[in-house]
């Protein structure tokens, strides 16, 4: 025999179990409800206010930023971009043209980083630069240490390049913008000092490889195997001077950096990527 107080019971929790459960489903289908009003409200607010906010500045910014300075492809093809910048300081010297002819027969174009008092000397060979395709960049008056870092400021460092720009400014019409401090940047210039610099609208470029040339006079084996055993970044800017052990080398150099499959690029200053030892975007 059934019991009907027993049924009567299962009956009852029965319908409220499905009360339970349809009040959860509508209180689930109401916060669902609320969230997408919430967002939706969010992002109309969001595009009201854009014309007042941080975020148009920041976007304005990253706009104009990529219209004056793309950056160097990382892959073509499929395949990681090995990118060489040829880098010689101290020029232009008498050495400067053999050195042109040489990258001239490889198609190659380098960026310098010439001392004023040489570009008085051999202002033919920084008219050649800038015709041929090269960078005209500035290592200041007088590579003097003393007097570009130790008077406690920045101000005989920024004069010196400037005047530096002025003389390539004349001799080609073409105002440079790239420098390289003498004995580079670390320690010696600090935050402040760089603020300066790049107040003074200039870029700055230290290296990635060193090669050593300027110590290994007559041993131009020596400059190539510096460089092999540092030669491993995607993208390497490579130190050299304007001098004859680093001529009689560069032959044997451009041909194993080839052979590693990098490319070789000039200095662009539509396509400027950071290269100091502080990591300063400002330069």
């Amino acid at each position: 025999m059934v019991d009907r107080g027993m049924v009567t019971v299962g009956k009852r929790r029965r319908r409220s179990r499905k009360k339970f459960i349809g009040r959860m489903i509508l209180f689930l289908l109401f916060v669902a409800i609320g969230i997408g009003i919430y967002a939706a409200g969010k992002s109309l607010l969001g595009t009201v206010s854009a014309s007042g906010s941080d975020l148009i500045v920041t976007e304005v910014a990253t706009f104009a930023s990529a219209a004056k300075e793309k950056e160097t492809p990382k892959e073509f093809n499929g395949m990681t971009r090995k990118v060489a910048y040829l880098t010689f300081d101290d020029g232009p010297s008498k050495y400067s043209n053999d050195m042109m002819d040489l990258l001239k027969q490889h198609d190659i174009k380098a960026t310098y980083f010439m001392l004023g008092d040489n570009m008085n000397t051999y202002p033919d060979a920084v008219k050649r630069m800038v015709e041929e395709g090269h960078y005209p960049g500035l290592h200041s008056m007088t590579h003097d240490f003393n007097k570009l870092y130790k008077s406690g400021g920045s101000g005989n460092f920024i004069k010196e390049f400037q005047e530096a720009q002025g003389i390539v400014e004349n001799l080609t019409g073409f105002k440079p913008t790239l420098i390289r401090a003498p004995y580079g940047s670390a320690p010696q210039i600090g935050e402040s000092f760089r603020k300066d610099i790049a107040d003074a609208g200039f870029k700055m470029w230290d290296w990635t490889l060193d090669s050593l040339d300027w110590k290994f006079i007559g041993q131009p084996n020596r400059i190539l195997e510096q460089i092999k055993g540092t030669l491993t970044a995607d993208v390497e800017v490579i130190l050299l001077h304007d001098r004859q052990q680093t001529l009689e080398a560069l032959p044997s150099i451009i041909e194993y950096i080839q052979s590693k499959g990098y490319e070789f690029e000039v200095y662009d200053p539509n396509a400027h990527f950071v290269c100091n030892f502080h990591h300063d975007k400002r330069l």
